[in-house]
């Protein structure tokens, strides 16, 4: 029995290798690359998990884009209620009741002393109720594409309708680090006093030697510790989710460890620049016979170190590709092939307006590829 359970282990190994060269004692946890959104590790992603103060970066996400589209400003202040003022359960800013506070001290707040009174206060303010506030998170979930995430409270105390899946934090993550660069400084900050009470940020990896730069813990007694890391090196920038570890220390070490594993085995390579000639498509039934591709941005994989001179590239049509298209128009996709790893595929523009073909041309197209067949 031991031989045959060495033998389906070894088999699994070479089939999924990408994803089985480390392992964690968190119940359930991923790796991605920041830029290319390629995954790295993963490990139960897809089970649901109660993503406690980790909610707290969706939060901080609506004021962002508030921020971001004028409606707010850094200098605009909101005012406590006692409803928000009384909350002293789990972590707290300490708020005054009846107090202004600047929205950017309300953000420092929630992401350096992880407040659920200061979550509260913006989640009143923006929408009149946390119950309202909670909407505007579900939607910019949905906006972004989190497909096994809910939101029922700003701050993420135990709720079973607030749940999500560390593949989701992920990509809420990456959303987020992505999409407001401008406020996502404020993750890194070690440490911020409010009403006299100096707190330090509750995230270990800020102060370790590699890197690390936000984002969020997450505990409750219910699931265990978790964290939603992020980290860069040499212009590259990973994100880490853990969830389920015993104990803070493990939970430290633990994501820690994988950050270093992922700039350690993994680099990104660059294979085509923006707007670079990446090769051609041929063409039936249409104006021209082939065209040029290119593409709209830098194509850059994410990829093994191992496996970096191994990488093979295939130009394939998009499915039921017809004539005419456009100029800029996505009409094929680049197929990157590394052995013992997913395939990625990255989309495909056309560098010029193709018509269809006229009656003649088309006519004698259909002839050609009916003899083809016919020897064939």
């Amino acid at each position: 029995m031991k031989l045959i359970q060495n033998i389906i282990f070894i088999i699994l190994i070479s089939i999924n290798s990408a994803f089985a060269l480390i392992d964690t004692n968190a119940d359930t946890a991923i790796i991605m690359d920041a830029d290319t959104g390629y995954i790295l590790y993963e490990k139960n992603v897809d089970k649901k998990v109660f993503p406690a103060s980790m909610t707290k970066i969706m939060t901080s996400m609506i004021v962002f884009e508030k921020l971001s589209n004028g409606s707010l400003t850094l200098d605009d202040t909101f005012l406590v209620s006692e409803k928000a003022w009384k909350e002293r359960e789990g972590s707290s800013m300490f708020v005054e009741v009846d107090k202004e506070i600047r929205v950017e001290d309300l953000l420092r707040g929630i992401i350096v002393q992880s407040g659920n009174d200061a979550c509260i206060v913006v989640a009143e303010n923006i929408s009149g109720s946390e119950k309202t506030f909670s909407i505007l998170m579900n939607e910019m979930a949905t906006d972004i594409g989190l497909e096994n995430t809910n939101f029922a409270n700003s701050t993420g105390m135990h709720n079973v309708k607030n749940y999500s899946t560390v593949s989701d934090i992920a990509k809420m993550s990456q959303y987020m680090i992505n999409k407001y660069p401008e406020f996502y400084h404020l993750f890194s900050e070690t440490e911020f006093e409010w009403s006299g009470i100096a707190q330090k940020n509750r995230n270990p990896l800020l102060y370790k030697d590699i890197g690390a730069d936000g984002l969020k813990t997450g505990y409750l007694s219910i699931s265990g510790y978790g964290l939603a890391a992020s980290a860069k090196n040499d212009n590259r920038r990973l994100i880490v989710v853990g969830h389920g570890f015993s104990s803070p220390q493990k939970r430290s070490q633990g994501t820690a460890r994988l950050l270093n594993w992922g700039f350690r085995e993994y680099t990104n390579i660059k294979l085509y620049g923006k707007a670079s000639d990446v090769g051609f498509l041929p063409l039936t039934m249409a104006s021209e016979d082939k065209v040029s591709l290119t593409t709209d941005k830098d194509i850059v994989i994410t990829v093994a170190k191992a496996k970096k001179d191994a990488i093979e590239t295939e130009i394939i049509p998009i499915d039921n590709l017809k004539t005419p298209f456009k100029k800029g128009d996505v009409i094929a996709m680049l197929k990157v092939t590394i052995p013992k790893a997913t395939p990625q595929y990255i989309d495909l523009v056309a560098t010029k307006n193709i018509d269809e073909a006229g009656y003649i041309s088309s006519f004698i197209t259909y002839i050609y590829n009916s003899v083809v067949s016919f020897f064939d």
